[in-house]
């Protein structure tokens, strides 16, 4: 390699330098750097003092070299906005004035960095520093691979270079920051072309705090969720006991007041029918009234019964306390039926949970 180093020194290198390393590109061999850097078109790089460059690849014709080469080209350009006017050449990739990106982009929410064809990064602002550089570091100049993780680096780099110009591409990715850590991040790449250059704008937005929020609302929702079904299963354990209640409180009537009702109207002395009022009205006073020794009342209960006590008493409903003992619904209502006739529940009206949460079995 020939090099014509002129007034920039820095680029006064010994022939036989490698194209590639001179440029500090991420290229195995002048194969792979054609790839990259085709023929035909100009391509921004970032010079070994943080200068912008644009490099252009001629191949030169048979005449000149039989057995094949090329001619490199590096210009500085002059970071400036100007639109060309008439005929004037078109504005190479580091026509950008990076000054004009930080005042735009610098206090965006969003980290943003602008990389050449090559995928060095050009520009960064404030955000993405603070993601991706550690301490003072500055990101300019280096490969925008260091925040890619090595297995989607191929994909992400892929898709960038099929983009046309003007045209963008979003989806959602993981990046890595200075110690390796992992950022979740919702990424859109954007082609752009000044002239006939290809420039790239990674946009970041960081996803963690509506990862955090979204886990939160679920969280939220679970426990809503939990609590309407512990709502429902109390609702039916006293639709429940309302029902048998009323089953046991109907029972209890026709067994016991009806009766002495028919015979009260049977008989024709005063005076019995009134001791019949009075037998009558202490027998409904009865059946209001809750038993007071309630630990000989829990010695009644077989073992199957109080296993039942307890479920209920933890507000457990019917068809679960069934599962749970590996009964039939229908065997636990008898079991139920019997528990409140020894605590003497029956017909009276204290459902038994009630009476559980007041007196605790044993």
């Amino acid at each position: 390699m020939e090099t014509r180093a002129g007034k920039n020194p820095e680029w006064d290198l010994p022939p036989g330098t490698p194209l590639w390393e001179a440029l500090g590109m991420e290229a195995s061999d002048f194969g792979e750097l054609l790839t990259r850097s085709p023929t035909g078109s100009a391509h921004s790089l970032t010079g070994p003092l943080g200068q912008p460059l644009v490099l252009n690849l001629v191949a030169l014709p048979d005449r000149l070299a039989p057995s094949g080469g090329y001619l490199a080209t590096l210009t500085l350009a002059a970071l400036t906005l100007t639109a060309p006017a008439g005929d004037s050449p078109a504005p190479t990739a580091s026509a950008l004035d990076y000054a004009v990106f930080n005042a735009v982009f610098n206090d965006a929410r969003d980290a943003i960095l602008l990389t050449d064809d090559s995928f060095r990064i050009l520009a960064a602002n404030r955000k993405a520093h603070t993601l991706y550089a550690a301490g003072d570091e500055r990101l300019d100049g280096s490969a925008l691979t260091r925040i890619l993780p090595p297995s989607d680096e191929p994909r992400l780099l892929a898709t960038a270079r099929a983009l046309k110009s003007g045209a963008h591409w979003r989806g959602s990715q993981v990046t890595l920051g200075p110690a390796g850590q992992e950022t979740p991040v919702r990424m859109t790449i954007r082609c752009l072309s000044v002239g006939r250059v290809r420039l790239y704008q990674f946009m970041l937005g960081d996803q963690r705090r509506r990862m955090a929020l979204e886990r939160d609302l679920a969280r939220s929702r679970r426990q809503v969720a939990d609590m309407d079904t512990a709502l429902k299963h109390v609702l039916r354990n006293v639709e429940e006991e309302r029902q048998e209640l009323k089953e046991g409180l109907v029972q209890q009537v026709r067994e016991e007041v009806l009766p002495t009702v028919e015979r009260i109207v049977q008989e024709n002395s005063h005076l019995v029918r009134q001791a019949y009022r009075s037998a009558l009205e202490e027998r409904i006073a009865d059946m209001a009234e809750a038993p007071s020794d309630t630990a000989a009342l829990f010695a009644l209960l077989t073992p199957r019964e109080m296993d039942i006590c307890r479920l209920i008493q933890q507000s457990w409903q019917g068809r679960a306390i069934a599962e749970q003992l590996d009964i039939s619904f229908e065997t636990l209502q008898t079991h139920r039926k019997n528990i409140r006739r020894k605590l003497g529940l029956k017909g009276g009206p204290v459902p038994l949970s009630a009476f559980l949460q007041q007196h605790p079995p044993l």
